[in-house]
């Protein structure tokens, strides 16, 4: 295999094999899981600590009007909870309730098990660069622009 060494070339190759994983992943889940849009607030959430809709919206790429109703149903489920923000007692603060979290770490249960079962094909070497990997997705997941 080629070693790839600039950005275009490695492009569509990660690309394309992010997707695919997330499209498996996407099959772990249950049918009466949180729908994608939900997780993504409460994994937000989890990460943050806090967070204001408009913030949860960058964040995630969305305007904080297409998050209202799900934002009002995981509120209304007991898994996030408002409260007023210190500095303007207009905006509201959005934070995981004990719920929350646990219902976050259920989702999250099922595709963690399939996903480490697919690792235990690996060897010691190839986990490292996956663990590394990890990392850097990680940070290109947060990068704007």
């Amino acid at each position: 295999m080629q070693a790839v060494s600039t950005p275009e070339e490695i492009a569509p190759a990660l690309r394309a094999a992010v997707l695919r994983l997330a499209r498996r992943l996407r099959v772990e889940r249950e049918q009466s899981a949180l729908s994608n849009n939900k997780v993504a607030i409460l994994s937000y959430l989890h990460r943050q600590g806090e967070g204001t809709p408009s913030e949860i919206g960058a964040a995630e790429r969305q305007r904080p009007q297409s998050l209202s109703r799900p934002l009002a149903e995981l509120e209304a489920d007991g898994l996030i909870a408002r409260t007023p923000d210190a500095a303007d007692g207009r905006r509201r603060r959005l934070r995981l309730t004990g719920a929350g979290r646990a219902s976050l770490a259920a989702d999250m249960r099922r595709r963690d098990q399939w996903l480490a079962r697919a690792l235990e094909g690996l060897d010691g070497q190839e986990l490292g660069r996956l663990a590394a990997a990890a990392s850097l997705l990680d940070r290109l997941g947060d990068t704007l622009g």
